[in-house]
């Protein structure tokens, strides 16, 4: 799978998800200072999976209807050690399943919210 790991996600999260197999790149390395959107609308490009912990990206989908495809995993909660988000983030990496949804890894369970469908007057 393609991801792109936001500038808040650590390398251990990174280097675990390519270890896994997958193509990985971190934002801090291909768009340094970026803003939010500019993030998204590199992923959008890539056609990368956004993994981030920041939660501006949901105002992005949901309020401001944002480009957002192919899907984004929001890691919502801090666990004592990085490593401890790594047997809750790991099976989800599975595109079909992730496709068109914003993924939200939370403290005691995941969901998936499937992105706003946009009009055609709206774009």
């Amino acid at each position: 799978m393609r991801l792109l790991c936001d500038a808040n996600v650590g390398s251990i999260i990174a280097r675990a998800m390519s270890q896994a197999g997958h193509d990985v790149l971190r934002a801090i390395e291909v768009t340094p200072d970026a803003e939010d959107v500019e993030v998204l609308a590199f992923a959008v490009t890539e056609q990368r999976v956004l993994v981030t912990c920041d939660r501006d990206f949901g105002e992005l989908i949901f309020l401001h209807r944002a480009d957002q495809r192919p899907a984004i995993i929001y890691i919502r909660f801090e666990p004592a050690e990085v490593a401890d988000i790594l047997p809750r983030l790991m099976p989800l990496l599975d595109f079909t399943r992730l496709e068109g949804h914003m993924t939200v890894i939370g403290v005691e369970h995941d969901r998936h919210v499937r992105f706003p469908v946009k009009s055609r007057t709206n774009g």
